[in-house]
């Protein structure tokens, strides 16, 4: 609990320290948390802290979808799944890739890979402003996802368990 207040504190004291210095650019606050997340990921993996571990992949892809946010105009539906889908696949082969060393890492990037998957649809809802086809995408991957979980399950079910 102290490791995560102590997380938490460094985050808000960076973002008030910004503040006192006027530096209200968004590439600040996105490299603060950046920095933060980099910090999360490496301590959580060292300290054995899966959950602090997990944060830093989730500030890590607020920072990048912050990214897109500030560099694309109005990106269709298929640039969002492009810009999030090869991220989902990169994080399952790491996944796999690292679960000879550690299971718990295995596990924490087997998770964030599956949050990837769905970050094209948060992303459309959160910025894309138009909602027209998101339930019936968000349905189309929640079977394709399924569907490959279920076909390669003798795979991952190994280093994930």
């Amino acid at each position: 609990m102290f490791i995560g207040a102590g997380m938490l504190l460094m985050l808000g004291s960076g973002l008030y320290m910004l503040g006192l210095h006027e530096l209200h650019a968004w590439g600040w606050k996105a490299g603060l948390l950046a920095a933060c997340a980099l910090l999360w990921i490496a301590f959580g993996i060292g300290a054995r802290i899966p959950l602090l571990h997990l944060c830093g992949w989730l500030a890590s892809f607020l920072v990048y979808a912050w990214l897109l946010t500030s560099k694309t105009a109005a990106p269709k539906w298929y640039e969002i799944q492009l810009y999030w889908l090869p991220l989902s696949f990169v994080f399952g082969w790491c996944s796999w890739l690292v679960q000879r060393w550690s299971k718990s890492s295995a596990s924490i990037l087997f998770i964030a890979g599956a949050i990837a998957w769905f970050m094209p649809e948060l992303y459309a809802a959160m910025f894309g402003g138009g909602a027209g086809g998101l339930q019936v995408a968000l349905i189309i991957k929640i079977i394709a996802g399924g569907m490959l979980l279920f076909s390669l399950r003798k795979q991952w079910i190994a280093w994930v368990a």
